[in-house]
């Protein structure tokens, strides 16, 4: 088994209620990543040209019919609704909101730490629907920097006060809980874990807010069919984010079937399998094709207290699909840019097309994987 296990980097942010203080701050975040990303150039690490060629030239991405979150070719019935904007659902993880409803139809889904050792999903919506989605949560700093770039709609039950402005300020619009139908609350379990949605009901929200226009977002990291330089070995990933949050991804097919080590639960020893429940009572595991890990720093947002990751800068990326792996660095400039993913060679990842699960992990978590 090869572990890989990096300590803990804690940076706190000084986060401000003026619009001029939160421009202060945030340039002081980028400040810390210019500075991350010089040290590593000179190290010679500058990726090579051939390399640095768009997602367009080396995959012929299409915009108007591929899917920017899994770089799959879609149906007509999907792109022809299209131009529509992408809308980012922030759905609970609390032992209480499990088996989830819905995210197993999403686009992709991102999986960030929250407090309590938890974590969160931000479940992403731009082709595919639900019509029964949630729990559905309230923000975390961490969100507005993962939905920017596709011009998303960050869709959430509410947040810590002071938050929604914040998060406006780094141009993410913010829906917040909207009465039925679009919006509902279930009778069969408690608040604040029966919040649910209906994405196309989401959308006529949004039409009627003036928020439907948006270009067509780029793909959320380079996708290709070249894994030549990928290794074997990785039938079963275990991604520790804290004492109460484990997660292990083990195959089954050509897909990673999800199970979770949950500190909160009465067996906080075993892993047990993450089930999704649909609206009429069918229960099944969650699965995904590809699962991607971006190690970034740990810092306490100060004006919520809560604990974010970093995702500008530069950092550590294992991906792995159908038992295969391959570690490097990811890169990232500002909030407005993707992630780009490098080898340990500095050429630049080609993730293959497929169903995408991207745990945003701080450098304190642990990665391992092994064969069985």
């Amino acid at each position: 088994m090869k572990k890989v296990a990096i300590t803990l980097l804690l940076i706190t942010l000084i986060s401000c209620s003026t619009s001029n203080e939160i421009d202060e701050s945030i340039e002081t975040v980028e400040t810390i990543q210019e500075s991350t990303v010089t040290t590593l150039e000179t190290e010679d690490n500058t990726p090579n040209e051939s390399t640095t060629t768009s997602v367009i030239e080396s995959f012929n991405f299409d915009k108007e019919k591929m899917s920017p979150f899994t770089g799959i070719e879609l149906p007509p019935e999907l792109w022809l609704k299209r131009p529509r904007r992408v809308l980012a659902f922030k759905i609970d993880n609390n032992i209480n909101s499990r088996p989830q409803s819905g995210i197993q139809e999403a686009d992709a889904v991102f999986e960030i730490l929250v407090e309590g050792g938890m974590t969160r999903f931000l479940a992403f919506f731009y082709d595919k629907v639900s019509t029964y989605l949630g729990p559905i949560r309230s923000a975390r700093p961490t969100d507005p920097t993962i939905v920017r770039p596709y011009g998303g709609i960050l869709v959430v039950s509410g947040a810590t006060e002071g938050l929604v402005p914040q998060i406006r300020e780094l141009g993410v619009p913010v829906l917040q809980e909207q009465p039925a139908p679009s919006m509902f609350r279930t009778t069969d379990r408690k608040a604040p874990h029966n919040l649910y949605g209906d994405t196309e009901l989401v959308r006529q929200v949004i039409d009627s807010k003036g928020m439907t226009f948006n270009p067509p977002p780029g793909s959320v990291y380079r996708f290709g069919n070249n894994q030549d330089n990928w290794l074997e070995g990785a039938a079963r990933v275990i991604i520790k984010y804290s004492e109460f949050t484990t997660i292990v991804w083990k195959l089954d097919g050509d897909q990673y079937s999800r199970f979770i080590i949950d500190g909160y639960s009465e067996n906080k020893n075993e892993a047990e399998a993450h089930n999704f429940v649909t609206r009429d009572g069918y229960t099944d595991i969650l699965k995904s094709e590809t699962v991607v890990i971006i190690q970034g720093p740990l810092y306490v947002d100060e004006a919520t207290t809560l604990p974010s990751v970093l995702t500008v800068g530069v950092g550590p990326v294992f991906i792995f699909n159908n038992g295969n792996y391959i570690e490097g660095t990811w890169r990232r400039s500002d909030i407005d840019q993707p992630f780009e993913l490098f080898d340990n060679n500095q050429n630049q990842i080609s993730v293959p097309p497929s169903t995408q699960w991207v745990h945003i992990l701080p450098l304190s978590g642990e990665v391992t994987w092994s064969q069985s």
